[in-house]
């Protein structure tokens, strides 16, 4: 009776692992990515309109060029609706943004998704802690500069 329940609690276990480990993010599909973040305009990251230039590799190294880059702007906590931008190639794996905006203060989790010309994605998670909010009268706010 004791090992029927055992096993019963290992099998459910197993199962839940395999159903969640399916449904989770995937970090990677098609092939590694090397993301970084080469700046991020104004410096330092404040609340409003952003340019983020991203360098783009693949795991040997060499420049990706040919892949079209979306970028995500998140945060971590609920609520927040996420701000998805396309990015302009600059050749050599170089992309920047167009359009994003930092809507409020705080940590904000930047993923970069490429895909690539066979259909292929990769992903890449960048956290990008202490976006500004917007400072007036010496006293720090979260509104956007254009009072939004």
């Amino acid at each position: 009776m004791n090992f029927a329940r055992t096993t019963c609690v290992i099998f459910i276990a197993i199962l839940g692992a395999l159903v969640l480990s399916a449904c989770g993010p995937r970090a990677e599909q098609g092939g590694n990515l090397d993301v970084t973040v080469l700046s991020i305009s104004p410096e330092p990251a404040a609340v409003g309109d952003a340019v983020i230039t991203l360098q783009v590799r693949d795991i040997a190294g060499n420049p990706v060029s040919d892949a079209t880059i979306l970028v995500k702007g998140t945060m971590t906590h609920a609520g927040m609706q996420p701000v998805i931008v396309g990015t302009e190639a600059r050749g050599a794996g170089k992309y920047v943004t167009e359009g994003f905006r930092f809507t409020m203060g705080g940590d904000w989790v930047i993923i970069v998704r490429a895909t690539f010309a066979n259909g292929a994605t990769a992903e890449r998670r960048i956290d990008l802690k202490g976006v500004q909010g917007e400072i007036k009268m010496g006293m720090k706010s979260d509104k956007p500069k254009d009072g939004n």
